[in-house]
């Protein structure tokens, strides 16, 4: 069953001048066809100014498409009075928590969302243990929002989407104030909620490595998709890659490299574990 359909999705973005008149237009998004099935994990990958970030507004009405179609579970986001109805059925933490985070207190933060929804204060009050929980941030209930590291602010404004029970989460950029470690313990967290709970996961994500993480990789560059398909067959396309200005992670690098040099490997080995289970 599909969740999210685009077709021939285009968003231009106007370009302005000190009068605020419109002088010429950027292509972000430059025809765009992608279909996501109810809980995949698809990862999102690309550089800088690859549109990844705008496809992403583009799931939950943020940007609204200037030609084609964005449906989410058989609503288009261009029919107005489908929007609130599309945001429920779809969660986001953008990539600043700042942008995010609403209230004083973490526990009100999370709750916020869910007031917007009229749902009642005991199960709110489960739901913020279980997202908290869900995440290993339970100690946090009652700190302060502002005292908060920029890594736990991410992991906050995740907990308040998963406390929405959205079906379908959207994480941009979710690990770019979390140091390695952090963003291993975050992402294993969410594959769990993705496996246990059937939850579609979209991330949006420039670390090539998160990459392992998914049923599906989309490679963007200028606004188009250059490839779509699994992590273990993304990673032998090296060339293509790195003209999407991506470069492999270490392993599946160090295992192409060693494969060239007459190896027995495949190329995409993604751990310690699969390369030495080859070379012994």
């Amino acid at each position: 069953m599909q969740n999210i359909e685009i077709k021939n999705l285009i968003v231009n973005f106007d370009i302005l001048n000190s009068e605020n008149n419109v002088v010429s237009k950027k292509r972000a998004i430059d025809g765009v066809n992608l279909s996501i099935n109810e809980g995949e994990f698809v990862c999102i990958l690309g550089r800088n100014g690859s549109g990844k970030s705008t496809l992403a507004k583009c799931l939950n009405a943020l940007v609204l498409p200037s030609e084609g179609d964005v449906i989410i579970n058989g609503m288009n986001t261009k029919d107005e009075t489908k929007t609130l109805d599309i945001r429920k059925n779809i969660g986001m933490a953008f990539q600043n928590p700042d942008n995010q985070i609403v209230a004083s207190i973490v526990e009100e933060d999370i709750a916020f969302g869910m007031e917007n929804l009229c749902i009642d204060s005991e199960t709110m009050d489960k739901r913020i243990d279980e997202a908290l929980d869900s995440l290993g941030i339970k100690e946090l209930r009652f700190s302060v929002t502002s005292k908060l590291s920029g890594g736990q602010k991410q992991k906050v404004s995740i907990a308040g989407i998963l406390a929405m029970k959205s079906k379908i989460i959207v994480l941009d950029e979710p690990t770019s104030m979390i140091d390695k470690n952090g963003r291993k313990d975050l992402l294993d967290r969410v594959k769990k909620l993705n496996k246990e709970d059937n939850i579609t996961i979209i991330l949006i994500s420039h670390y090539i490595d998160e990459i392992s993480y998914a049923d599906r990789v989309v490679v963007l560059d200028k606004g188009k998709i250059v490839m779509d398909n699994t992590p273990r067959e993304i990673v032998l396309h090296k060339s293509e890659l790195e003209n999407a200005g991506i470069t492999l992670p270490y392993i599946p690098n160090l295992a192409t490299r060693l494969k060239e040099h007459g190896k027995n490997l495949k190329g995409n080995e993604f751990t310690v574990g699969e390369l030495c289970q080859f070379l012994k």
